[in-house]
């Protein structure tokens, strides 16, 4: 590495600096999506239960067709809103390693990220988990609602 660039105060500093700002930053947004995500999940299946309550309490035929069709939409929304998180939190993992590798620290990371991945819980993501969650509830609120139609 040239002279200039070792010194304190650096461009090289003021750019590694930014990139691990930035990389801050990316790891905030996926947390955030993350969370976004799985509060989706958790009204669905909220709004779900509350429309299984309404038909325990036998409410009107009429009443129960509009609440099972709400749910319908909301889980349907949810597998949207999950589809899309996904793709976003793709886009910020590259950035990610990018960033990763421009600090150096994918040498570190690399090595427990390969063996984390290796097994079949490492195949398994949470983005997945939730996209089959709002498809049973979509499809079990379907059935229910086709029970009471027909």
């Amino acid at each position: 590495m040239p002279l200039e660039q070792q010194r304190k105060g650096t461009p090289m500093d003021a750019r590694h600096d930014a990139i691990a700002r930035d990389l801050q930053t990316q790891w905030q947004d996926h947390f955030h999506m993350r969370d976004q995500t799985w509060k989706v999940l958790q009204y669905s299946i909220l709004f779900f239960l509350g429309v299984i309550g309404l038909e325990i309490k036998a409410v009107d035929k009429v009443f129960l067709i509009l609440s099972y069709g709400a749910v319908l939409c909301t889980s349907a929304f949810g597998v949207v809103i999950a589809v899309h998180h996904r793709r976003r939190q793709n886009e910020k993992f590259e950035i990610i390693r990018i960033y990763e590798r421009e600090l150096g620290l994918d040498v570190l990371i690399k090595p427990v990220l390969d063996q984390a991945h290796s097994s079949i819980t490492g195949r398994v993501n949470t983005g997945s988990y939730i996209v089959v969650m709002q498809c049973v509830i979509f499809i079990v609120a379907l059935a229910l609602l086709f029970r009471i139609l027909f």
